[in-house]
């Protein structure tokens, strides 16, 4: 059977039968698909992880389906290629055949044979390359009202700017709605997480479980000093548009090491030593700055162990201080509970309070001699 021929750059209707997921969308790149040839079951489940399937799901099974929007396709083989619309053809494929939505924790509900006639045929608006696509699919979910995460974002401009010949980041950045700088983080990143895929140092699938893949953590880094020192990348490294495998040779381990620190490995148990961007991204940074606690670092995998060694003594104690008044208080929110026949707690109690004086007399004595200083 043949699909229903439209000429590009024109509407028609085409039977479900004759759609196809595109499996070089942006959202499966978090999940690991890489292979050319996915099959539905994984490209769905990669889609429910990725975005909101049940809310569609449960649209369409209620009200049928609304073709108002068009997908974009373009014609491969005898099939349509969804580029635009493949979470709306998830959900009509998990209505299609409930088995599909095992695993993605997607609900699906009974259809009434009414709404399930309304996608017997979709719209469909055909292009003849996935470039006539690009301008209106980039500005829909950069800027528009169904945004990508950052992680898809860079996937598609990256693959935008590797693919068309003689376009520039500052060209794709006007066409998609937005500056220049932004997307010259997306597609650096991107670039930098390329080449660790290529050179088989780093898996997004192999991320510490139980986190998303924060791509921010690593654009972010990429823009201070002492994480492009690490990576032998040049002060000027963003100044002109970027380059594919920008990571020098004999910096690749410190690539590896990096990935690791910002993402952690399931395969090897290893945590990520980034809890939060704020303050870790700027704390390793400065780690990489100093020979001393970059050795150290690298040594132990400890930030906190690592930053405390360049960290000044003032700051120090400033955090030791304020955690202590906090962990104080709520201990004293929680008095309550205090079994008075537990002695040892009365004793660390005690203890506390002697050191809190400490603490406070060693402080105001300070001060005073400060103050006299002074005069």
């Amino acid at each position: 059977m043949t699909a229903p021929s439209i000429a590009p750059k024109t509407v028609g209707k085409v039977g479900v039968e004759y759609l196809e997921f595109d499996p070089d969308n942006p959202r499966l790149i978090e999940e690991g698909i890489s292979n050319p040839n996915p099959t539905d079951e994984e490209i769905i489940l990669a889609l429910a992880d990725t975005s909101d399937l049940s809310e569609i799901v449960q649209s369409v099974a209620a009200n049928g389906y609304f073709d108002i929007e068009p997908l974009i396709g373009l014609k491969v083989g005898n099939k349509w290629r969804v580029l635009e619309g493949n979470r709306r053809l998830a959900a009509i494929r998990i209505l299609q055949n409930p088995a599909l939505a095992r695993g993605t924790g997607v609900a699906v509900p009974e259809i009434s044979a009414a709404n399930r006639a309304t996608f017997k045929e979709v719209s469909l608006y055909a292009v003849s390359s996935k470039e006539q696509a690009r301008e209106y699919i980039g500005f829909k979910h950069i800027n528009g009202p169904h945004r990508w995460d950052a992680l898809a974002k860079a996937r598609f401009a990256a693959d935008w700017f590797a693919n068309e010949k003689g376009v520039t980041l500052d060209k794709i950045a006007r066409r998609l709605g937005d500056n220049h700088a932004t997307v010259a983080r997306l597609v650096s990143g991107m670039f930098v997480l390329d080449q660790a895929k290529d050179e088989r140092l780093f898996e997004i699938a192999d991320r510490y479980p139980g986190r998303k893949f924060a791509f921010s953590h690593l654009y972010t880094a990429l823009t201070r000093s002492g994480y492009r020192d690490f990576l032998g990348l040049p002060e000027d490294w963003r100044v002109d548009d970027p380059q594919a495998n920008p990571v020098p040779k004999k910096y690749l381990e410190n690539l590896k090491t990096l990935l690791v620190w910002l993402y952690g490995s399931k395969q090897d148990d290893i945590k990520p030593v980034i809890a939060s961007q704020n303050p870790d991204i700027k704390n390793l940074a400065a780690v990489l700055s100093s020979p001393r606690a970059r050795t150290l670092m690298m040594a132990r995998n400890n930030l906190a162990e690592a930053h405390s060694s360049i960290e000044p003594k003032g700051e120090r104690f400033e955090r030791a201080l304020v955690n202590a008044q906090k962990e104080a208080e709520a201990a004293l929110s929680q008095i309550t509970g205090f079994d008075s026949e537990d002695s040892t707690l009365l004793e660390i109690g005690k203890e506390l309070a002697e050191t809190s004086k400490q603490i406070y007399v060693t402080m105001e004595s300070m001060a005073k001699k400060t103050s006299k200083g002074k005069r």
